[in-house]
């Protein structure tokens, strides 16, 4: 596992239950709770309906929904998240998301709290990541998915880890008569890659450019660096080049170097990781 993949996101959750519940002001069963953050901020649509931004607080009606965060800012590259949530009588589901440029590199926990014919408190935790390790306050309790009947009622730390992708941890409380459920989803390290899918180009640089301006690829936070058609983040993507790669300067507008990324192709990256090099 890399060093990147042992950070640890913690997340401060106390799971709130039906007596406590600030947002179920009335004895109806007909709506829950809904609680959703996301890093950057997004609009948030519930079964294609808009109801609010991050971070959000209110109460929806009982049953399946489908969930959908876009980013607010046209400017961001982060994706879009879309999932279906289940919302139960009087309790509150939680959803945190914090969106990368795309669903791999993306990562977040959705927490659902449901009544339970059993006279104990119950945890269950799934992942993307079939087999992920699941330490419960401190100790390895298995693998995801994990089942855990008569879990000790209060406060817990929930932490899953999996090689090549980044770790995350939710502080959370069971409560007798209650099964907590958390789905986490595991975003992919600094520097991996999909099995099989080539994302990064190797430079060509003949000896007629040896004498030009260079440019080399800094680290990121994916482990490489999109080539853009033009010098902004709209532009289509029509390349990826690594850390530690070095190019051919073309041209340099403010926050944007233009390089030839093969022998006969140019694009644009990103000022903020690429350094000039004599």
């Amino acid at each position: 596992m890399t060093k990147k993949a042992l950070i640890i996101v913690v997340l401060f959750i106390v799971v709130l239950i039906a007596a406590g519940y600030k947002f179920i002001t009335s004895q109806s069963t007909n709506f829950g709770g809904l609680k959703v953050l996301s890093t950057p901020p997004t609009n948030i649509f519930l079964d294609d309906r808009l109801i609010g931004k991050t971070p959000y607080e209110d109460k929806q009606p009982v049953g399946e929904h489908v969930l959908k965060l876009i980013p607010q800012e046209t400017s961001t590259e982060a994706t879009s998240w879309q999932g279906k949530i289940f919302i139960n009588p009087s309790v509150l589901t939680f959803v945190n998301r914090e969106l990368g440029i795309s669903e791999l590199t993306s990562g977040g926990e959705i927490l659902t709290l449901e009544k339970n014919t059993q006279n104990e408190a119950q945890l269950a935790v799934f992942s993307q990541v079939d087999g992920a390790s699941v330490i419960i306050d401190g100790q390895e309790r298995g693998n995801t998915p994990l089942f855990i009947n008569n879990i000790v009622p209060g406060e817990h730390d929930v932490a899953i880890t999996s090689p090549g992708f980044v770790s995350r941890t939710v502080r959370v409380q069971t409560t007798v008569g209650y099964k907590l459920t958390i789905n986490f989803q595991l975003a992919l390290s600094g520097g991996s890659e999909i099995p099989g899918v080539e994302v990064s180009v190797t430079p060509t640089v003949s000896p007629s450019d040896s004498s030009k301006q260079q440019i080399i690829i800094k680290d990121t936070p994916t482990g490489f660096l999109r080539v853009r058609s033009g010098p902004t983040t709209s532009a289509s993507e029509v390349a990826q080049v690594k850390p530690g790669e070095k190019y051919t300067l073309v041209e340099e507008k403010e926050g944007w170097y233009k390089i030839n990324y093969s022998e006969d192709k140019e694009g644009w990256v990103s000022a903020r990781y690429a350094e000039k090099i004599n």
